[in-house]
């Protein structure tokens, strides 16, 4: 597939990536032409959760960064993930870094824009970012940028095919018009629910429109400055875990995602910091959580759990914004 004027790593460039999210180098493929189909399609399910384990969902410089701007452009995203200890991004960020990757290895891929879906039934603007793949005829949603409830594997375009998340919860995809439009177009739900007995939610819609690296900056300009966005207004931090992580409350907590941890475990939870909440989800229950009672105690989890160190100015950015953990008794 032509790059056609898109930013294009290395096979160096590669190797930095695939060291960051710990694919093990008997696993490692630069270029998908000489793969099969039923290969190309395992080696991107590989790829996505191992991204999902190792690059967090976050929006920390929004918060902890005296500029607060979010650059989206793809040479920016994938040197700040690769530089940075345990950063990774919202979604903007994750997806872009993930089509660059993607595109870089070969396969028949472009990124389209959708829609939050909210509560209320109502829908947002178009402020997020997915990945639309093709493989031996069939299109599939990639998304490795929407937290804890995002797709854990590639998702067929295909109408009400229900997919496993994180144990007991399903995803699936259906074609529908939505409730606002005054048409009867119709775009592609990506739906979520929290166990096969429970109803389906919306998460967002999205059509199969490509857009261009030039519309990424406009759609993120909701979510970095939106006073209303829930991004603006609260740190959020959250991974992906495997069923080889450590349990429980005890000192260590969750951390075990060597190469071999990612590749022989199963999706199982996510880790999340929620302003000033640190919680773990796992196959449905809480098995760990704590509320942060200073800045210090948030920003030594970030370290703790993600490996994220966050320099001095930094962490003083922070200090008397809404989004700064509240002193507690």
């Amino acid at each position: 597939m032509a790059a056609k004027g898109r930013f294009i790593l290395s096979k160096d460039q590669l190797e930095q990536y695939f060291d960051r999210i710990a694919l093990p180098k008997a696993r490692r493929v630069y270029s998908v032409s000489d793969l099969t189909d039923d290969e190309s399609f395992t080696y991107l399910q590989t790829l996505i959760k191992h991204q999902q384990v190792r690059i967090p969902f976050e929006n920390l410089t929004l918060h902890y960064s005296w500029h607060r701007v979010i650059d989206v452009t793809p040479r920016h995203v994938f040197r700040k993930v690769m530089s940075t200890s345990g950063r990774g991004g919202y979604c903007m960020e994750a997806n872009t870094l993930f089509h660059t990757v993607i595109l870089s290895l070969g396969f028949s891929c472009y990124t389209a824009a959708a829609r939050v879906g909210f509560p209320s039934g109502n829908w947002g603007g178009w402020s997020h970012l997915v990945n639309l793949v093709t493989i031996g005829g069939t299109k599939y949603l990639c998304d490795v940028g929407f937290g804890p409830n995002e797709p854990t594997v590639p998702m067929p375009l295909n109408h009400g095919v229900v997919r496993p998340q994180i144990v007991p919860a399903e995803s699936r995809i259906v074609f529908e018009t939505l409730a606002q439009n005054l048409s009867d177009s119709k775009l592609w739900i990506c739906q979520a629910r929290t166990s096969p007995d429970a109803g389906w939610t919306s998460m967002y819609c999205f059509t199969e429109v490509e857009i261009l690296p030039t519309d990424v900056p406009g759609m993120n300009f909701a979510p970095m400055r939106d006073p209303a966005s829930h991004f603006t207004q609260k740190v959020l931090c959250v991974r992906l875990t495997t069923s080889k992580e450590r349990s429980g409350n005890d000192s260590t907590g969750p951390g075990a995602t060597s190469e071999s941890d990612i590749e022989e475990g199963k999706i199982d939870g996510a880790l999340i910091v929620d302003h000033d909440k640190l919680k773990w989800r796992r196959s449905g229950k809480t098995v760990l959580e704590a509320e942060f009672k200073s800045e210090e105690e948030r920003v030594q989890a970030l370290r703790k759990y993600w490996g994220i160190e966050l320099d001095v100015e930094d962490r003083e950015a922070i200090l008397g914004t809404v989004s700064a953990v509240k002193e507690k008794e």
